[in-house]
């Protein structure tokens, strides 16, 4: 059994020359053991076809082809020092990319101590959104503790046209309207040759600069505070963690309009084939603005932040809802590119990706804190690399009741000096905002 890839997931391979990796790590209190670590590995593997496929060439395009006795997950093991030594090894491991002819599009990386390990799970993004890794993980810990639990299997490999609703597969007028849209995007390519042909246009991966990924935790009162002024003034606390990081890259950066920023969004909602443990790599992305507004130079007052953090609000949301069958019929429409595939790469690459800030929410972790033989203290670390840079992925999850964050880019799109700074500015800014919650 094989499929090919779609054009979105194409894209997101690379042809597997470059590491578009995405990471979680799971700290874990109390024992572990290498038998049942492997054997969770197996079962995971066993229930996703996608971890039992590697990627094959054919008509000039790359297929997943599902194997009978598929290589297994690898899991490498070390000796951990210390508190944080997984940080930079596991940096290394998002950025050593993926032999997807010869090995699944997944591995682990155990960090063994004696009362104290972390696990790294490292997956291909054209199999993983953030959803599907955190999914990923839930199960590997579970099959941990609980060898012999029933996680389910799927016998098939997903597919688009598995996933989008069966009337926007065979209605006339979308298809006709997403026809008329291919063949101006192939005309606009065509007039962009040019560009294409510049000398200089096509960057390879890595040569903005030194890549880094900056890690903190909002603690637990914090937290607390954060949500609960969130709730009394009406907005999700995305938005307001949005608002004060955009704010934050303004007055540090400078920056005059809010064209490079943009929200990941989760199109499951849309996609009711897609089962809620399925892997595939569907998030899509809204484009994030504050408008107009000129900020003071000692910052934003209180009042303003939180009608900033409700327009965006909104915003956001009204652009969700529109979403719905312009976003299937977008991933179908592609399907017809495969043609300018080469041009379209091309194209992506000619423009300056270091601008663009990447906003993804994961929201609370569905993961247990508490298992028979360990305690998972903490989920933390997810970040991705993608091309032809990390382009400035802030990431923003919640587990335990605390926020982590997780900041990855490169030294010449966002000096870590400066993300430093960004950090600081925005964090400072929730702290203040949040704390009048009577």
């Amino acid at each position: 059994m094989k499929r090919p890839l779609a054009l979105f997931e194409r894209r997101l391979y690379q042809d597997g020359k470059l590491p578009v990796n995405v990471m979680i790590m799971a700290c874990i209190q109390g024992h572990l053991s290498e038998e049942r670590i492997r054997h969770a590995l197996a079962r995971v593997q066993a229930k996703h076809p996608i971890l039992r496929s590697l990627v094959v060439d054919e008509d000039d395009r790359p297929w997943f082809a599902l194997q009978a006795s598929p290589p297994p997950i690898p899991l490498r093991i070390m000796d951990r020092s210390d508190e944080s030594s997984w940080v930079n090894i596991s940096t290394d491991e998002l950025l050593d990319r993926f032999d997807g002819p010869r090995q699944p599009l997944a591995r682990l990386l155990w960090l063994r101590g004696d009362a104290d390990s972390e696990l790294v799970l490292v997956c291909h993004h054209v199999i993983c959104d953030g959803r599907s890794l955190v999914t990923l993980l839930r199960e590997i810990l579970l099959l941990c503790d609980q060898p012999d639990h029933d996680i389910g299997s799927y016998s098939v490999l997903t597919s688009l046209e598995d996933v989008v609703p069966a009337e926007i597969l065979t209605d006339r007028r979308l298809q006709r309207s997403m026809r008329h849209k291919v063949a101006l995007l192939k005309g606009l390519l065509w007039l962009a040759r040019p560009l294409l042909r510049r000398p200089g246009a096509t960057p390879a991966y890595g040569v903005y600069g030194k890549v880094y990924r900056n890690f903190w935790i909002l603690d637990a009162d914090a937290s607390r505070l954060l949500l609960a002024r969130c709730k009394k003034e009406g907005v999700s606390a995305f938005a307001a963690i949005s608002v004060a990081f955009m704010l934050a890259f303004r007055m540090i950066r400078g920056v005059k309009d809010d064209k490079q920023f943009v929200g990941s969004v989760d199109l499951r909602r849309h996609l009711p084939g897609l089962k809620a443990d399925s892997l595939f790599a569907t998030a899509g992305t809204v484009a994030l603005s504050l408008g107009k507004t000129k900020l003071p130079e000692d910052g934003l007052a209180e009042a303003g932040f939180w009608t900033l953090a409700r327009a965006l609000k909104a915003d956001m949301t009204q652009k969700i809802q529109r979403m719905g069958p312009s976003a299937c019929t977008r991933l179908l429409g592609l399907e017809h590119l495969h043609d300018v595939y080469d041009r379209i790469v091309a194209y992506g690459l000619s423009k300056q990706a270091g601008r663009l800030v990447t906003l993804s929410y994961l929201g609370r972790m569905d993961i247990a804190e508490n298992y028979r033989h360990f305690h998972l203290r903490a989920v933390c670390g997810i970040s991705g690399m993608l091309e032809p840079t990390p382009a400035n992925l802030l990431v923003i999850s919640s587990f335990a009741g605390r926020f982590d964050f997780s900041l990855a880019s490169d030294e010449q799109s966002l000096p870590y000096a400066q993300a430093v700074q960004i950090k600081e500015k925005a964090m400072a800014m929730l702290s203040v905002y949040a704390a009048a919650t009577e």
